[in-house]
């Protein structure tokens, strides 16, 4: 998976493949088929291991404005060390030629709209109303991907500070 995010699946071969894994090229090839369906794998494995974890603060009991805001806040640090640039598997898959296979494709909308989903229910638990939080969580689910993606870009610190301040603050004015 991670040869995968950090190359995006163009840039990846099947030697890239072999060294990071261990296994053979006919191990892969047995196990996985090619090399499309061993990324598909792989995107399956970030959505169900990494998401989860980065977003775990939405679904904490205490959650409130303050803690969307800094968890926010929090990537945009990360994304402005550096430590961030590889960025999101799914926003660096968006970008890549990768998006024009329907299946890749369907991956990508899916993690957008739970994505969305997850912005919006946590947004309703601490108060905002349904329709507002409805808006307010696509609204945030494109922030954090852009957010992902300067980060790759490696994007001048200046720029995701900026961004950051303004994108937060819908959250800000209740």
């Amino acid at each position: 998976m991670r040869v995968f995010w950090r190359k995006g699946f163009a840039e990846t071969s099947y030697d890239d493949l072999v060294a990071a894994t261990g296994v053979s090229r006919k191990g892969l090839y047995t196990v996985f088929g090619d090399k499309q369906e061993l990324f598909l794998k792989s995107l399956d494995h970030y959505e169900r291991t990494v998401v989860p974890s980065l977003f775990g603060a939405l679904k904490e009991d205490d959650l409130n404005r303050a803690k969307i805001i800094t968890m926010f806040e929090d990537f945009a640090k990360l994304a402005a060390s550096g430590e961030g640039s590889i960025g999101c598997f799914m926003a660096n898959t968006a970008a890549d030629v990768t998006i024009s296979i329907p299946e890749v494709r369907d991956r990508v909308n899916r993690h957008l709209i739970d994505l969305a989903k997850d912005f919006t229910t946590a947004l309703q638990r601490v108060g905002v109303a349904q329709e507002p939080a409805h808006r307010l969580g696509h609204y945030l689910s494109g922030v954090f991907q852009s957010l992902l993606l300067m980060a790759h870009a490696r994007a001048d610190s200046a720029l995701i500070e900026d961004f950051i301040t303004i994108a937060l603050q819908p959250l800000k004015d209740p």
